[in-house]
C-alpha cells in the first residue's frame, strides 16, 4: 500500500477518449467517478477538466481535443461534481479543477475573449446560492 488516503484525477484525457464533444465525455466521467468511488477504501474526490488540446505544443501531433466545452457544459460538469460530493457526506466536499491557467492545453478558468467570465460564472451558479 502506498499510504494514500484519497485520490482524484488531473485531467479527463487520462481515462477517456477526449476527441469528441464535452457533453459525451461527461457520461464517461460519471462512470469513472462511480468506478473509483467503489474500487478503493479511501475517498475519491471528483475532478473537472475545463478542456484539453495540447497540439499547440507540437509541430506534428494527432488532433486530440475536447470540443463543446462551453460555460454551460462546465456548469453541468460542476453540478455533477457537486452532486457526487453531496452523495458522499462522509468525506470532505472537495472538488478538483484543471485548471486556472493551463493555456497551452486550453484548460483554463481565467477570463478570455471567447467566453469572458463564463467559466467562473458557471462555477458561481453552482456553488454560490
Amino acid at each position: 500500500m502506498l499510504g494514500f488516503d484519497s485520490c482524484t484525477h488531473y485531467q479527463f484525457v487520462h481515462f477517456t477518449n477526449i476527441h469528441r464533444p464535452y457533453a459525451d465525455i461527461l457520461t464517461d466521467v460519471a462512470a469513472e467517478w462511480q468506478r473509483l468511488g467503489q474500487a478503493f477504501d479511501f475517498p475519491y474526490f471528483p475532478h473537472i477538466s475545463v478542456g484539453w488540446d495540447n497540439s499547440p505544443r507540437f509541430l506534428e501531433y494527432p488532433n486530440y481535443e475536447i470540443t463543446g466545452n462551453t460555460p454551460d457544459m462546465i456548469e453541468k460538469a460542476m453540478r455533477m461534481a457537486k452532486d457526487y460530493a453531496d452523495q458522499h457526506p462522509e468525506q470532505p466536499p472537495l472538488i478538483t479543477i484543471n485548471s486556472w491557467n493551463e493555456w497551452t492545453e486550453t484548460s483554463y478558468l481565467q477570463p478570455d475573449d471567447l467566453y469572458g467570465y463564463g467559466y467562473l460564472e458557471a462555477i458561481k451558479k453552482v456553488f454560490k446560492p
